[in-house]
């Protein structure tokens, strides 16, 4: 059955409405928090507003008059999770505030890992994204020495990064018959030839349900902490060669004084 539109909006303020928490006014920020405990439960795919106005006790159109689409709704929540993220950062050199940023931002994950796939593949939360958390990232690559497009080459490789471990971390099971899934999983795992992919055959004991595409259980209940860190001093040491090398080139690249 198709979801109706919202109704237009009318003018003036809505009348306060009670909430679920028992005559709580209803507002913007109640709304989102509701929406982001739903998402957390089921997941952004099934999120929908029907059920939001139920967890709420109000009708639909209440929850229109704070927040005009279900798109904003999603936004709103992702937004709410990821706020404070780059709050109480560590000070000092920029390598140890850009490991600092990595790890707060998959904690925000950890708390609410069916957001994951949200952050990593839609833009959606594109239209509420936190400046507070872009503006630190900034500052640190032109502490690292980056300017111009480089920093934003920089920018780009760093959010990527940020995003990629955690989200693949997190990536869940399917929803429907997991058993069997899990099964076949370990059975696939259960064929590699030794005479035919030696070196994975080698080391498929210490891999196995510890390492991407060999595991079946999601890092929600079974985190990859080893192999997080491993990639935060990757990305920190990568980051800090890259800005080592731009300066080298661009020295030597300047003319020689008469």
């Amino acid at each position: 059955m198709p979801t109706k539109p919202p109704p237009p909006r009318r003018a003036g303020r809505p009348r306060k409405t009670g909430d679920a928490a028992g005559g709580a006014a209803l507002s913007r920020e109640s709304i989102l928090q509701a929406a982001l405990a739903l998402i957390d439960r089921q997941g952004p795919q099934a999120f929908n507003i029907r059920e939001l106005a139920q967890a709420l006790k109000v009708f639909p159109s209440a929850i229109y008059w704070y927040v005009p689409s279900r798109n904003e709704l999603i936004s709103g929540a992702v937004a709410l999770a990821m706020n404070g993220v780059a709050d109480d950062l560590v000070t000092g050199r920029w390598q140890a505030r850009l490991a600092a940023l990595l790890r707060r931002y998959r904690e925000v994950l950890r708390r609410h890992p069916r957001l994951a796939p949200l952050v990593a593949s839609e833009l959606i939360y594109n239209a509420t994204f936190d400046a507070t958390m872009l503006d630190h990232l900034v500052q640190l690559l032109e502490d690292a020495g980056f300017a111009g497009a480089d920093l934003v080459d920089a920018y780009n490789v760093v959010f990527a990064a940020m995003c990629g471990f955690a989200t693949m971390e997190l990536s869940t099971a399917p929803a429907e018959d997991a058993q069997a899934w899990e099964s076949a999983c370990r059975a696939q795992i259960a064929r590699v030839d030794a005479a035919r992919q030696p070196a994975l055959a080698r080391h498929l004991d210490a891999m196995q349900n510890r390492a991407f595409v060999l595991r079946w259980s999601s890092g929600d209940g079974q985190p990859l902490d080893s192999g997080f860190e491993a990639w935060v001093d990757v990305i920190v040491r990568g980051v800090e060669s890259r800005a080592r090398a731009l300066r080298t080139a661009a020295k030597a690249s300047r003319p020689a004084s008469s």
